[in-house]
């Protein structure tokens, strides 16, 4: 039975921890669990070590971000020879089986560096509107609904280019060719650059549509913060894929932020134009950073341990 870790990073989480602990006792296979707290200011902490004994908790004096928090975890589960590693938010409900499904398709299907279960809504009655989103770019509206119901699913593995890290399981052999999150990434892209870092090294990211998950987030507000707050991560995440040569990376970011900056034409909004030109400004001024974090971002385990 290979050893499986679940990492959770959790910031005032303490109105989903108890649900998404409960669900991973259930598991039907074994589990070990770490939590790494974001000073949480609620009663994330005290739920946790009085209602769940087992699982460890791992207390930050600061909020790390999402990223850097999972990268204490995977660390330690790393030093603990863990075969698999399964990121976990803390607003999402696994069923007693997910987690076995996903292990027994990875031994099949080995060239998967991370796995996706099928992300369903908090009540399970519906894809999670991000989710049906990132695989509306790979595949045609029926595939898509018929993964609502994935008990069974004849979909099988669906090889995406991204999938959100709300549920991922990650392979140890991919964790020490790929590494730990990078640090420039505080909270957002961490897991779009990481996907593109994977692939690089030679895995294969999917959802396997024989799982799933319930994520219990409320619905997306579309808006100009929301527009904003892009601004100021695709465009790096672009610039750091390095599935692309640097010139193709830097046009496509070029490409979207001119995007961003039309947007804002469009909808009258000062915010979005400003924050476009300020933010492509800066990442013109960091473009020899970026560059040597690229070429980092080329190298193995060993180079995100030390530097994490």
């Amino acid at each position: 039975m290979p050893q499986i870790t679940v990492i959770i990073a959790t910031h005032n989480a303490q109105k989903w921890i108890r649900t998404c602990l409960k669900c991973l006792d259930a598991s039907t296979i074994p589990l070990k669990t770490l939590v790494v707290d974001n000073a949480s200011e609620d009663r994330t902490t005290s739920i946790i070590r009085r209602e769940f004994q087992k699982v460890r908790v791992i207390e930050q004096a600061c909020n790390l971000g999402f990223g850097q928090a999972n990268n204490v975890a995977m660390r330690q589960a790393y030093e603990d020879q863990t075969d698999y590693l399964f990121l976990l938010n803390q607003d999402v409900y696994v069923y007693p089986d997910t987690v076995a499904r996903l292990v027994n398709a990875h031994q099949t299907h080995p060239e998967y560096g991370i796995l996706s279960p099928v992300q369903l809504n908090g009540e399970g009655t519906n894809l999670d509107y991000r989710f049906r989103k990132y695989l509306s770019r790979h595949y045609e509206a029926g595939l898509i609904e018929s993964l609502i119901n994935p008990y069974p699913c004849a979909a099988g593995m669906l090889p995406v280019r991204f999938v959100n890290a709300a549920t991922w399981l990650i392979s140890r052999h991919c964790l020490e060719k790929t590494g730990l999150f990078h640090p420039l990434f505080h909270h957002y892209g961490e897991d779009n650059n990481y996907c593109s870092r994977s692939q690089y090294q030679g895995f294969k990211t999917g959802v396997y549509a024989g799982a799933a998950a319930r994520h219990d987030r409320k619905a997306f507000v579309r808006g100009p913060k929301s527009i904003v707050k892009k601004i100021r991560q695709v465009p790096l995440y672009t610039l750091l894929d390095i599935r692309k040569g640097p010139g193709t990376a830097r046009v496509l970011a070029t490409c979207k932020m001119i995007g961003y900056v039309w947007k804002g034409i469009l909808r009258l909004s000062p915010d979005i134009i400003l924050t476009s030109v300020s933010e492509w400004r800066s990442l013109r001024k960091r473009w020899p950073e970026i560059q040597s974090v690229r070429r980092e971002m080329k190298g193995t385990f060993a180079w995100s341990a030390a530097s994490a």
